[in-house]
Protein backbone atom coordinates (compact mmCIF):
# COMPACT_ATOMS: atom_id res chain seq x y z
CA UNK A 1 0.00 0.00 0.00
CA UNK A 2 3.02 2.30 -0.36
CA UNK A 3 1.42 4.61 -2.92
CA UNK A 4 1.29 8.43 -3.25
CA UNK A 5 -0.89 10.12 -0.65
CA UNK A 6 -4.34 11.03 -1.94
CA UNK A 7 -6.74 13.78 -0.88
CA UNK A 8 -9.04 11.03 0.38
CA UNK A 9 -6.57 9.97 3.11
CA UNK A 10 -8.19 9.83 6.53
CA UNK A 11 -11.73 9.45 5.21
CA UNK A 12 -14.05 6.48 5.60
CA UNK A 13 -17.07 6.27 3.30
CA UNK A 14 -19.41 3.61 4.62
CA UNK A 15 -22.50 2.05 3.12
CA UNK A 16 -25.30 1.56 5.63
CA UNK A 17 -28.59 -0.25 5.09
CA UNK A 18 -30.27 -3.54 5.82
CA UNK A 19 -28.84 -6.84 4.63
CA UNK A 20 -29.92 -7.72 1.11
CA UNK A 21 -30.77 -4.20 -0.02
CA UNK A 22 -27.95 -4.09 -2.60
CA UNK A 23 -25.01 -2.27 -0.99
CA UNK A 24 -22.34 -4.71 -2.18
CA UNK A 25 -23.78 -4.75 -5.70
CA UNK A 26 -23.47 -0.97 -5.91
CA UNK A 27 -20.02 -1.04 -4.37
CA UNK A 28 -18.78 -3.62 -6.85
CA UNK A 29 -20.17 -1.59 -9.75
CA UNK A 30 -18.20 1.45 -8.56
CA UNK A 31 -14.93 -0.31 -7.76
CA UNK A 32 -13.14 0.28 -11.08
CA UNK A 33 -14.11 3.95 -11.13
CA UNK A 34 -12.91 4.68 -7.61
CA UNK A 35 -10.00 2.33 -6.91
CA UNK A 36 -7.34 4.85 -7.99
CA UNK A 37 -8.36 7.26 -5.22
CA UNK A 38 -9.68 4.95 -2.50
CA UNK A 39 -8.90 1.66 -0.80
CA UNK A 40 -11.62 -0.96 -0.45
CA UNK A 41 -12.18 -3.72 2.07
CA UNK A 42 -10.18 -6.20 0.00
CA UNK A 43 -7.13 -3.91 0.21
CA UNK A 44 -6.79 -4.43 3.95
CA UNK A 45 -5.13 -7.79 3.35
CA UNK A 46 -3.03 -8.89 6.29
CA UNK A 47 -2.56 -5.38 7.68
CA UNK A 48 -3.49 -5.30 11.33
CA UNK A 49 -4.05 -2.69 14.03
CA UNK A 50 -1.02 -0.96 15.47
CA UNK A 51 0.26 -2.52 18.68
CA UNK A 52 -1.21 0.16 20.95
CA UNK A 53 -4.44 1.74 19.78
CA UNK A 54 -5.25 5.23 21.11
CA UNK A 55 -7.17 4.81 24.37
CA UNK A 56 -10.51 6.27 23.31
CA UNK A 57 -10.65 4.36 20.02
CA UNK A 58 -9.85 1.11 21.77
CA UNK A 59 -12.42 1.75 24.51
CA UNK A 60 -15.18 2.67 22.06
CA UNK A 61 -14.64 -0.50 20.05
CA UNK A 62 -14.54 -2.65 23.17
CA UNK A 63 -17.78 -1.10 24.48
CA UNK A 64 -19.55 -1.62 21.15
CA UNK A 65 -18.34 -5.21 20.87
CA UNK A 66 -19.54 -6.27 24.31
CA UNK A 67 -22.83 -4.43 23.94
CA UNK A 68 -23.46 -6.50 20.81
CA UNK A 69 -22.70 -9.74 22.63
CA UNK A 70 -25.07 -8.74 25.44
CA UNK A 71 -27.77 -7.90 22.88
CA UNK A 72 -27.45 -11.33 21.26
CA UNK A 73 -27.63 -12.98 24.67
CA UNK A 74 -30.69 -10.99 25.75
CA UNK A 75 -32.51 -11.79 22.50
CA UNK A 76 -31.73 -15.51 22.96
CA UNK A 77 -30.59 -15.72 19.37
CA UNK A 78 -30.19 -19.24 17.99
CA UNK A 79 -26.67 -20.53 18.89
CA UNK A 80 -25.64 -21.14 15.28
CA UNK A 81 -26.79 -17.66 14.26
CA UNK A 82 -24.98 -16.17 17.27
CA UNK A 83 -21.73 -17.86 16.23
CA UNK A 84 -22.13 -16.62 12.65
CA UNK A 85 -22.87 -13.06 13.77
CA UNK A 86 -20.02 -13.05 16.28
CA UNK A 87 -17.54 -14.23 13.65
CA UNK A 88 -18.65 -11.49 11.27
CA UNK A 89 -18.58 -8.73 13.88
CA UNK A 90 -15.11 -9.75 15.07
CA UNK A 91 -13.78 -9.26 11.57
CA UNK A 92 -15.55 -5.90 11.23
CA UNK A 93 -14.12 -4.77 14.58
CA UNK A 94 -10.60 -5.75 13.55
CA UNK A 95 -10.95 -3.94 10.22
CA UNK A 96 -12.29 -0.81 11.88
CA UNK A 97 -9.40 -0.71 14.35
CA UNK A 98 -6.95 -1.29 11.50
CA UNK A 99 -8.26 1.67 9.52
CA UNK A 100 -8.47 4.01 12.50
CA UNK A 101 -5.04 3.18 13.94
CA UNK A 102 -2.91 3.27 10.79
CA UNK A 103 -2.00 6.18 8.55
CA UNK A 104 -3.08 4.99 5.10
CA UNK A 105 -2.30 7.09 1.99
CA UNK A 106 -5.92 6.84 0.83
CA UNK A 107 -9.32 6.73 2.44
CA UNK A 108 -11.55 3.65 2.48
CA UNK A 109 -14.90 2.89 0.92
CA UNK A 110 -16.50 0.06 2.91
CA UNK A 111 -19.63 -1.92 2.10
CA UNK A 112 -19.31 -3.74 5.46
CA UNK A 113 -18.09 -1.68 8.37
CA UNK A 114 -18.72 -0.48 11.90
CA UNK A 115 -21.91 1.55 11.62
CA UNK A 116 -23.61 -0.91 9.29
CA UNK A 117 -23.01 -3.84 11.64
CA UNK A 118 -23.35 -2.06 15.00
CA UNK A 119 -25.93 0.75 14.56
CA UNK A 120 -27.75 0.04 17.82
CA UNK A 121 -24.52 -0.07 19.80
CA UNK A 122 -23.06 3.07 18.19
CA UNK A 123 -26.23 5.01 18.97
CA UNK A 124 -25.93 4.01 22.64
CA UNK A 125 -22.65 5.92 22.74
CA UNK A 126 -24.68 9.09 22.24
CA UNK A 127 -22.92 12.37 22.89
CA UNK A 128 -23.34 16.00 21.88
CA UNK A 129 -20.07 16.06 19.98
CA UNK A 130 -18.61 13.62 17.46
CA UNK A 131 -16.17 11.11 18.92
CA UNK A 132 -13.32 9.65 16.79
CA UNK A 133 -15.71 7.14 15.20
CA UNK A 134 -17.67 9.91 13.47
CA UNK A 135 -14.84 12.18 12.37
CA UNK A 136 -14.05 12.20 8.64
CA UNK A 137 -16.73 9.57 8.06
CA UNK A 138 -19.30 9.79 5.29
CA UNK A 139 -22.38 7.62 4.76
CA UNK A 140 -24.16 6.17 1.75
CA UNK A 141 -27.55 5.13 3.16
CA UNK A 142 -29.19 2.65 0.80
CA UNK A 143 -32.75 1.82 1.82
CA UNK A 144 -35.95 0.47 0.34
CA UNK A 145 -39.47 1.81 0.20
CA UNK A 146 -40.87 -1.72 0.20
CA UNK A 147 -39.48 -4.58 2.37
CA UNK A 148 -40.83 -7.07 -0.16
CA UNK A 149 -37.95 -6.08 -2.46
CA UNK A 150 -35.47 -7.57 0.03
CA UNK A 151 -37.67 -10.65 0.46
CA UNK A 152 -37.71 -11.27 -3.30
CA UNK A 153 -33.92 -10.95 -3.42
CA UNK A 154 -33.56 -13.49 -0.64
CA UNK A 155 -35.81 -15.89 -2.52
CA UNK A 156 -33.86 -15.39 -5.74
CA UNK A 157 -30.54 -15.96 -3.96
CA UNK A 158 -31.74 -19.17 -2.33
CA UNK A 159 -33.10 -20.43 -5.67
CA UNK A 160 -29.75 -19.78 -7.40
CA UNK A 161 -27.86 -21.65 -4.69
CA UNK A 162 -30.32 -24.55 -4.89
CA UNK A 163 -29.65 -24.87 -8.63
CA UNK A 164 -25.97 -25.28 -7.75
CA UNK A 165 -26.80 -27.94 -5.17
CA UNK A 166 -26.33 -25.64 -2.19
CA UNK A 167 -29.40 -26.01 -0.03
CA UNK A 168 -30.28 -23.15 2.30
CA UNK A 169 -33.30 -22.57 4.49
CA UNK A 170 -34.39 -18.96 3.90
CA UNK A 171 -35.71 -16.84 6.76
CA UNK A 172 -39.48 -16.47 7.00
CA UNK A 173 -40.84 -13.58 4.94
CA UNK A 174 -42.33 -11.91 8.00
CA UNK A 175 -39.01 -12.13 9.84
CA UNK A 176 -37.26 -10.42 6.94
CA UNK A 177 -39.96 -7.75 6.75
CA UNK A 178 -39.62 -7.04 10.47
CA UNK A 179 -35.83 -6.86 10.26
CA UNK A 180 -35.93 -4.48 7.30
CA UNK A 181 -38.27 -2.13 9.13
CA UNK A 182 -36.25 -2.25 12.36
CA UNK A 183 -32.99 -1.68 10.48
CA UNK A 184 -34.51 1.26 8.59
CA UNK A 185 -35.39 2.94 11.89
CA UNK A 186 -31.84 2.43 13.21
CA UNK A 187 -30.12 3.67 10.06
CA UNK A 188 -32.43 6.67 9.89
CA UNK A 189 -31.18 7.58 13.38
CA UNK A 190 -27.57 7.10 12.27
CA UNK A 191 -28.27 9.40 9.31
CA UNK A 192 -29.83 12.05 11.57
CA UNK A 193 -26.90 11.90 13.99
CA UNK A 194 -24.41 12.07 11.11
CA UNK A 195 -26.03 15.19 9.71
CA UNK A 196 -26.05 16.78 13.17
CA UNK A 197 -22.31 16.11 13.41
CA UNK A 198 -21.65 17.50 9.94
CA UNK A 199 -20.82 14.12 8.37
CA UNK A 200 -21.53 13.91 4.63
CA UNK A 201 -24.59 11.75 3.92
CA UNK A 202 -26.44 10.64 0.81
CA UNK A 203 -29.69 8.66 0.94
CA UNK A 204 -30.53 6.36 -1.99
CA UNK A 205 -33.36 3.92 -2.69
CA UNK A 206 -32.86 0.41 -4.03
CA UNK A 207 -35.95 0.75 -6.25
CA UNK A 208 -34.41 3.64 -8.19
CA UNK A 209 -32.47 3.12 -11.40
CA UNK A 210 -29.06 1.60 -10.62
CA UNK A 211 -27.20 3.84 -13.07
CA UNK A 212 -28.81 6.92 -11.52
CA UNK A 213 -27.71 5.77 -8.04
CA UNK A 214 -24.18 5.14 -9.34
CA UNK A 215 -23.98 8.67 -10.76
CA UNK A 216 -25.21 10.12 -7.45
CA UNK A 217 -22.52 8.21 -5.54
CA UNK A 218 -19.83 9.36 -7.97
CA UNK A 219 -20.92 12.97 -7.50
CA UNK A 220 -20.99 12.47 -3.71
CA UNK A 221 -17.50 10.94 -3.74
CA UNK A 222 -16.16 13.80 -5.84
CA UNK A 223 -17.29 16.42 -3.31
CA UNK A 224 -15.32 14.58 -0.62
CA UNK A 225 -12.24 13.93 -2.75
CA UNK A 226 -11.97 17.48 -4.07
CA UNK A 227 -12.45 19.07 -0.67
CA UNK A 228 -15.92 20.50 -1.25
CA UNK A 229 -16.81 18.66 1.98
CA UNK A 230 -14.55 18.78 4.98
CA UNK A 231 -14.79 16.58 8.05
Amino acid sequence: MSKPRQSTAGWIVEYIGTQGVGKTTLNNALYKSLRSDWFFRSDLGQTGPITAAPGMIERLHRDIYFQKIEYLRSKQVDPWESITVTRQMSRVMSESLTILTNDFPRGFIMDESLFKNFPREVLKLASDTPDPLWRNRAFIHLCTRDPDLVISRYQSRVAKRARRGLMQVPPADEDVRTRVEEDKALFDKITERAKAFGCPVIVLYAEDDTQVNIRKILDFEKTIRTGAITG
